[in-house]
């Protein structure tokens, strides 16, 4: 499949990313209740023990397998990932899919509203400021968005608006606001961003996501390519 048709209405009029902004970021409290499930494999307090699975206090932004004295899989240890916010978001959709060979035997969480509840409160599960961090090879996304893409969208600052809107400054921008870009009315009252976590969400399955969307694809199903061009995304600023 295409990235075309992923972000822009290229062959189905199809609405695109920059248009809405993401998913709410997260119910810190509702988050708290969901991480119950993690409790009986893991410890969330600083300084807690290992269990059947690691102490997870301070995770986010840390790389993967760096917690002392846990044996990981192979798998896990050989990943390479730094657990930003779209790692964890696509570890907590299906683990077993995103690293296959991990231990991790929680089957994932199927809805994003519950995903980002559970990223916010991970979020407070530190004692540093977290700072953004990518996993994603910005040069490939590149090749994977812009020879794909350029025909529906400009990449450019101040770039126009072809069948879909510019797609530089994208990364962090509100939902509908490229002016001049006639968006649907679902992303319009979306009252969204585009973070790593929700760019994640809306590649991986854009009407799943966004209840109304025009964009009428299945969505780009390689993690990797996702947060490759989502690295790529990043550096139009």
């Amino acid at each position: 499949m295409k990235f075309t048709n992923l972000i822009s209405p290229c062959a189905a009029i199809v609405v695109f990313i920059a248009a809405s902004g993401a998913m709410a970021a997260g119910d810190i409290a509702k988050g708290k209740r969901l991480a119950k499930k993690c409790t009986p494999c893991h410890t969330l307090e600083e300084g807690g023990k290992n269990k059947l699975g690691p102490n997870l206090f301070g995770i986010l932004g840390s790389f993967a397998a760096s917690v002392k004295g846990y044996k990981y899989s192979k798998a896990m240890a050989s990943s390479g990932i730094i657990w930003d916010e779209a790692a964890f978001t696509e570890f907590m959709t299906r683990p077993k899919k995103f690293i296959k060979g991990t231990k991790m035997s929680f089957f994932g969480l199927k809805k994003s509203t519950q995903r980002a509840d559970l990223l916010a409160y991970f979020k407070t599960l530190t004692n540093t400021e977290l700072k953004p961090m990518g996993m994603g090879d910005a040069a490939k996304g590149k090749v994977a968005a812009v020879n794909q893409c350029k025909v529906c969208h400009s990449f450019d600052k101040g770039g126009k608006i072809v069948f879909g809107p510019t797609l530089f400054g994208v990364y962090g921008k509100a939902a509908g606001a490229v002016e001049g870009y006639n968006y649907s009315k679902a992303l319009l009252e979306s009252g969204l961003t585009w973070t790593d976590a929700n760019l994640i969400e809306f590649l991986a399955n854009p009407e799943q996501f966004i209840k109304g969307t025009k964009a009428k694809f299945p969505g780009v199903k390689s993690a990797k390519m996702r947060a490759d061009i989502i690295a790529y995304l990043k550096t139009l600023k």
